[in-house]
């Protein structure tokens, strides 16, 4: 149903094969910002025009515009041809990929991108799938965005699809390590001198231990040499091939491989569960510049080759003996992430998503949690949070429920989505003390010395003197417009602004575990700017604060002014001030449809995970299946004389015949 509806998008667009020049100013309002790039590196266009069968993944001009919102410097791009061609280029792949082969197999096809900006063999990849029924892509740091048009066909068999974020060209390993919350195996390949090899390295696979991973063997960790420790992480890496889950989930029972240290591992599969000795991979594919990373539960021990996994148990048993748990994770003094990225959690090779164990909540946290949730435990007209007006709107307070419900998670802040009408603060040029007092106390409500003139978290309805009454401004003087109403001699003017703003949630977790998932689900239900305000476990103990957020449904206007003399009046008309609210309830009934698939992402993202079976290696499963055939055999052989029996008394069974000829064992 998804891709029926996407490819009736790309299907009117595409259907005469237009040439790219074409297709792009054909789709001027989706594509434009993409379109006036390419002019700035001619030499992917003249590749693009001449190009047979390749696949564009367009970014929309609201992800060009999510960019320059969470990143302002990637405007820098626009003087850097260069590096413009390499994020670009990462958007096209070298191969024609149609909206039915997304599955939830994933695929790894290859882009245009290669040297400097990437060291593998036939181009860098990037990450496809199929994930709770939306076509997913994912690039470096495991960012997650979404087609939202496809199909688009032009100069031939050349397609497009139009997606929702610009894709994040993928890092070195040591990059890549410090940004997903890797800082210990960072702060490892630093101080063993590593790093640098490392990340020059080609078609490299790395099995990463989690920072809770090496926490869990520190002990071992306080003394041990750097050489020791440069023969644990080197027996950490593959090298020679690139080797992304599906390759490793192919394997009918396990894998051996040799490592950049010598020796070898045992890659083993479970369904849909893969093993490295007895680690378990928690995340896999993240792409680096040079390969691809999976993370591990559990650090490996070159000196203990044959451990293996006991699937039943949340965490894996460390491969190091007589150690013990430490506190804080080794290895990340100075070693501090540079962007709050979280990677995305995507099941493996189709099989229902993996549920991250979570760790038991701190008693800091949970202290914290009912200390928040008492100032929520109060009549419903004072139904109160941390957030700025200081109350949890009616419109999310199930919602709200739900989550302090879930252990790990506690809301501090919320918004349902809102109009508001906004005065600006005064912005007169400063000449005296006294005038600065005068300005800051003249403010009512609102940030910055403004006020709130209008607030509504609910569809405005016009009421008696209009919306010019509604929001407190005077008509539209006759004959004026946007930009005519005040001149330079009004430098006292203030502006008047009509705002839409989409559900805000600020979720406190009780660890980066809990975090992921909160994030997962916020991306899932469309909330696109979903993020953690910080990577870094603050300093009351507890996790990454997460903000549920979409700037792509906010939307802002100018409507008023008001003079130095006080009056305030409309610069816009009545029908215009109608117009924007008209726009803003379609607005709020996307925000309600988002927020409900947000509440089934959480509830999908947190339901319990399923109760794994017990491993079995090859060799006890072909013994478990060769005492099933006799104890069958036995059970056969014995039914077989007691119809003997009955037949010599005169009794037939020709069912039982029909059953005797089966093979053993079925």
């Amino acid at each position: 149903m998804y891709f029926a509806h996407l490819f009736s998008l790309g299907l009117a667009t595409g259907i005469s094969a237009q040439s790219l020049a074409a297709v792009l100013a054909s789709n001027n309002a989706t594509l434009s910002t993409l379109s006036n790039l390419l002019t700035l590196v001619p030499d992917l266009v003249q590749t693009l025009s001449t190009a047979q069968n390749v696949t564009i993944l367009a970014p929309s001009n609201a992800a060009f515009a999510n960019l320059m919102a969470r990143n302002p410097r990637s405007a820098e791009l626009t003087r850097n041809p260069r590096a413009l061609a390499g994020v670009l280029q990462y958007h096209v792949l070298t191969g024609r990929l149609l909206s039915p082969e997304f599955t939830t197999t994933p695929k790894f096809p290859a882009t245009l991108l290669s040297a400097p900006f990437a060291n593998v063999t036939g181009g860098q990849r990037i990450q496809l799938a199929m994930v709770n029924n939306t076509a997913r892509i994912f690039s470096g740091f495991k960012q997650m965005g979404s087609v939202v048009a496809a199909d688009i066909q032009f100069d031939g068999d050349n397609i497009i699809h139009v997606i929702d974020t610009v894709l994040t060209v993928p890092a070195s390993p040591g990059q890549t390590a410090i940004n997903t919350g890797l800082t210990s195996l960072a702060g490892a390949l630093t101080s063993t001198r590593l790093l640098e090899g490392i990340n020059s390295l080609s078609d490299i696979t790395i099995f990463a231990p989690s920072n809770d991973a090496f926490r869990a063997i520190g002990s071992a960790l306080g003394s041990i040499s750097t050489q020791d420790l440069a023969t644990v992480l080197g027996y950490h890496v593959l090298t020679g091939r690139v080797r992304f889950s599906t390759e490793l989930l192919a394997a009918e029972d396990q894998m051996v491989l040799p490592t950049l240290q010598g020796q070898n591992i045992t890659v083993r599969r479970d369904g849909s569960q893969l093993f490295v000795n007895s680690a378990k991979v928690v995340l896999a594919d993240i792409i680096t510049a040079n390969g691809v990373v999976h993370i591990l539960d559990n650090v490996l021990n070159p000196s203990n080759t044959t451990a293996t996994p006991d699937p039943s148990a949340t965490v894996q048993a460390p491969a190091f003996s007589g150690v013990s748990s430490v506190a804080t994770a080794p290895f990340t003094l100075g070693i501090v992430p540079t962007t709050t990225l979280i990677p995305a959690t995507v099941p493996l090779n189709g099989e229902k998503k993996m549920k991250p164990s979570l760790p038991t909540p701190s008693q800091t946290f949970s202290s914290r949690k009912l200390k928040i949730l008492s100032q929520l435990s109060v009549p419903d007209e004072e139904y109160t949070d941390l957030s700025p007006k200081g109350s949890v709107d009616v419109g999310i307070r199930d919602l709200i429920a739900e989550i302090n419900g879930r252990d790990g998670l506690v809301t501090t802040s919320s918004c349902a989505g809102r109009v508001s009408v906004y005065l600006e603060g005064k912005k007169k040029k400063v000449k005296s003390e006294e005038e600065v007092e005068e300005i800051s106390g003249s403010a009512v409500g609102g940030k910055g010395g403004g006020e709130w003139l209008f607030v509504s978290h609910d569809p405005v309805q016009e009421e008696e003197g209009g919306f010019e009454g509604l929001f407190k401004l005077g008509k539209q003087d006759e004959g004026t417009n946007m930009g005519c109403c005040w001149g330079e001699e009004e430098d006292g003017a203030r502006l008047v602004h009509f705002k839409f703003e989409p559900m805000i949630l600020h979720v406190l977790t009780a660890s980066h575990e809990h975090a992921q998932l909160v994030i997962q689900a916020g991306m899932e239900a469309g909330f696109r700017e979903t993020g953690a305000v910080s990577l870094l476990n603050n300093k009351e103990g507890t996790g990454p604060i997460v903000a549920v957020r979409s700037m792509g449904l906010s939307f802002e206007s100018l409507v008023g002014v008001e003079g130095e003399d006080g009056v305030r009046r409309a610069i816009v008309s009545s029908d215009y001030l109608k117009m924007l609210v008209r726009i803003s309830h379609e607005r709020f009934a996307e925000n309600q449809k988002r927020i409900a698939r947000f509440r089934g992402a959480m509830m999908t993202a947190f339901e319990p995970p399923a109760k794994k079976k017990d491993w079995e290696d090859a060799e006890t499963r072909r013994e478990r299946k060769r005492l099933e055939g006799l104890r069958k055999r036995e059970e056969m052989q014995k039914l077989k004389e007691e119809e003997e029996q009955r037949k010599a008394g005169g009794e037939g069974n020709d069912v039982l015949d029909v059953v005797l000829q089966q093979p053993d064992g079925l």
